[in-house]
């Protein structure tokens, strides 16, 4: 059963416990006809959960809630079915008129919100959303996981800053520290100070960045990339040093952008040969074989590169080594739309690397593929 599901089947038993409580608070006498007509449809509509049977469940709790229109218990399980149907509409009307009941209380004032915010981001507004979600904050400032839902809006539309307070309202709730998402957040920051010329703040944001994690390699490559536009061949020798040193996993990464330079990379060569790096390597002679196969053959044999699995030979025939026409050109195909990124968080497997986990959102969580993630 999907998460969705159970969530639904968890609210259609609280609603049915909660209409059975209130008939036994009642009386001990044998219910009436009106309550087994509430009863039966919240009844069948559990049984169709439980068989997973989502739109059969909705039209029963559809059901439930007009004969028992009294009951904001109802309505708020069935504005969670609408939104998990996709229904956002149905949902923000749903709680829009628990909200506007003169006698609201304040903890299910508190949930209408929450669940208005749901609403919204689910439907992509989330300037609507971000509004609820402060409204949940306004009454409880410790509503964690309003504030995560605050932090992951504020991070998909690039407010980094604001991203940066919510996570530090986060930490000290949890009583944990989470430095590489916060190095993350402030690489992005130097990346949007560089797009915008301000060279100076961007050094300062990746030095925040590397204090709070050294092995965040997207702040190490800003540096690099930084340095490489103001070309000062020392510090771009030292920046590939601590690369090294502190995220070696993400070294492969800098190759587009070595190549397209006029630095130095030969003590890369003694670095892939010493670490056996094949993700450099192969990162390495791909970049050279975009303009010239015969030099990434050339530095094959320099490195004495031997694959070590089918993922391996299939990247070096994408290349055009020693495979027939016919071949190659598949290879070129699966390379194109092959997975290369996992998520060591959640799984998750993308074409292109991202430093944010697309399904779960950790950062740092990326890593490139090898012969035993097959």
């Amino acid at each position: 059963m999907t998460a969705a599901l159970l969530v639904l089947l968890v609210a259609g038993l609280l609603v049915a416990w909660v209409l059975f409580w209130r008939q036994w608070q009642q009386d001990e006498e044998p219910p009436s006809i009106e309550h087994d007509e509430r009863i039966s449809p919240l009844l069948r509509g559990i049984n169709y959960l439980l068989t997973d049977e989502p739109d059969r469940a909705l039209q029963e709790m559809v059901q439930v809630a007009k004969l028992r229109s009294e009951a904001a218990d109802v309505y708020m399980a069935l504005g969670e079915m609408f939104r998990s149907h996709g229904e956002i509409g149905r949902a923000v009307r749903i709680h829009q008129n628990i909200l506007a009941r003169p006698d609201v209380s304040s903890e299910l004032y508190l949930q209408a919100h929450f669940a208005l915010a749901k609403d919204f981001q689910a439907g992509g507004l989330l300037d609507r959303a971000l509004r609820h979600y402060q409204k949940v904050l306004d009454v409880r400032s410790d509503h964690l996981d309003a504030l995560t839902a605050s932090l992951r809006i504020r991070e998909q539309s690039s407010e980094w800053l604001k991203a940066e307070e919510l996570l530090s309202r986060i930490e000290r709730l949890q009583g944990d520290e989470d430095g590489l998402h916060r190095a993350h957040l402030w690489g992005a920051l130097a990346e949007d100070a560089m797009q915008s010329g301000a060279d100076g703040v961007a050094h300062e944001y990746i030095n925040n960045a590397l204090n709070l994690a050294k092995n965040c390699g997207y702040a190490h490559i800003l540096l690099v990339r930084l340095l490489l536009e103001e070309a000062d061949p020392e510090k771009i020798q030292n920046a590939l040093l601590m690369m090294q040193r502190q995220a070696p996993d993400d070294v492969h990464l800098l190759m587009p952008m070595l190549l397209q330079s006029d630095i130095s990379i030969d003590g890369l060569m003694h670095y892939c040969q010493e670490k056996n790096d094949h993700e450099l390597a192969l990162a390495w002679m791909e970049e050279l074989a975009k303009g010239d196969v015969s030099a990434a053959i050339t530095l094959r044999e320099k490195l004495g590169f031997v694959p070590s699995g089918l993922r391996e030979s299939l990247r070096l025939a994408a290349m055009g080594m020693n495979s027939d026409a016919c071949f190659v050109e598949e290879a070129k195909k699966w390379r194109l739309s092959m997975k290369h990124y996992g998520c060591r968080k959640c799984g998750v497997q993308i074409v292109d690397m991202r430093w944010q986990c697309p399904q779960c959102h950790q950062w740092g969580s990326m890593s490139a593929m090898t012969e035993d993630d097959n």
